[in-house]
């Protein structure tokens, strides 16, 4: 041993120790990580087809009707949220009629979501029983407090005839009136319409995901902010697409359109590790080998992503995959970097 290689700094033995590892070595690590990286992306493999369904929403006089499963939506921007959060009020008027009292799903009469595990508004019918799903600073990102919904109102819906149901949210404030009576009155915190989302587009009859539908009819769908108010069951308010994806979670295909900090932290610091072991296994450590490893950390995040279109309980995102490349790029370059100053010490 030189007497150089004898005060070699720790960290660049280690580094060169590494690089010097049989190929067979360094390639099952590889694969060992990659498939550390699969489990971590599709866990728990509750694989689903997006199946393409026929919408059988159909047009009355009055509103809407779903006698089979359909769905009528309004795509975002809602012209009426930013003067509802600025003033944390808000009004919903429903007149509906059940044509079941054994629904499940929630079966949502109406929502202001994304998907089924991402909402700002659920109102939804669970046997006979009304069930409202409310976001504010207190609940997760799909309305519920501790696993549980805002508010259950129950057997409410066991008859098929007319129900008016009329919601008002005031600054710390919610009530809830059937046919004109009081049914709830609850406490609110500070911000609750400051939390909604604006990206969320509303639906009436199914889920924007086409799979909690609802079988009714309705005939108002009014919403009334400071201002100004909207018929959503009014011809032209809403547009009924003849088909559309039943599947767990849409994919977001605009970057930066749902900004989620935790996920942003962990899908960044996720692929660190990877850009690490990519780095240590490159034989250069100049240009030419941080622009391949970089393509190499796209395109595994870009397959995890993809797979993930076939996963129920996850969605595969542009911007996962743009928090993914940062990451991997970060550990590949200070990988490459320690390597360039270990050569240079020898």
């Amino acid at each position: 041993m030189t007497a150089s290689a004898a005060h070699r700094p720790g960290r660049s033995r280690l580094l060169a120790s590494l690089w010097r590892t049989r190929p067979a070595v360094r390639w099952g690590t590889l694969v060992v990580g990659l498939s550390v990286y699969a489990i971590a992306s599709l866990e728990p493999f509750d694989w689903q087809i997006p199946a393409r369904v026929p919408n059988h929403a159909e047009r009355t006089p009055a509103g809407w009707r779903f006698a089979t499963p359909g769905i009528v939506i309004a795509e975002p921007p809602h012209d009426w949220l930013a003067a509802a959060s600025a003033a944390e009020t808000l009004e919903l008027s429903l007149v509906i009629r059940p044509l079941s009292a054994a629904q499940s799903g929630p079966a949502r009469i109406l929502t202001l979501s994304r998907d089924a595990h991402m909402r700002n508004l659920t109102l939804a019918q669970e046997g006979d029983d009304l069930v409202l799903r409310l976001r504010t600073e207190d609940t997760d990102l799909n309305g519920l407090l501790a696993g549980e919904p805002f508010a259950r109102l129950e057997d409410v819906l066991r008859s098929t005839g007319w129900r008016s149901i009329d919601l008002q949210i005031r600054p710390r404030q919610l009530t809830l009136a059937l046919d004109g009576q009081p049914a709830l009155s609850a406490a609110l915190p500070p911000a609750v319409l400051r939390t909604w989302h604006p990206s969320f587009g509303l639906a009436l009859g199914n889920e924007m995901t086409c799979d909690r539908p609802w079988l009714g009819e309705i005939r108002a769908a009014v919403v009334k902010v400071p201002g100004r108010g909207r018929n959503y069951a009014e011809a032209g308010a809403m547009h009924a697409p003849p088909a559309c994806w039943a599947m767990g979670y849409p994919p977001a295909l605009v970057p930066f359109r749902l900004f989620l900090l935790e996920d942003t932290i962990r899908n960044t610091f996720m692929y660190a590790p990877l850009g690490l072991l990519l780095g240590l296994m490159m034989r250069s450590t100049g240009w030419v080998a941080l622009c391949g490893g970089l393509l190499v950390i796209l395109g595994v995040s870009m397959t995890f992503e993809l797979a993930q279109l076939f996963i129920a309980s996850r969605f595969s995102s542009v911007d996962d995959v743009l928090y993914n490349t940062i990451g991997g790029g970060v550990g590949l370059a200070l990988a490459l970097w320690g390597r360039r100053r270990s050569r240079g010490r020898a």
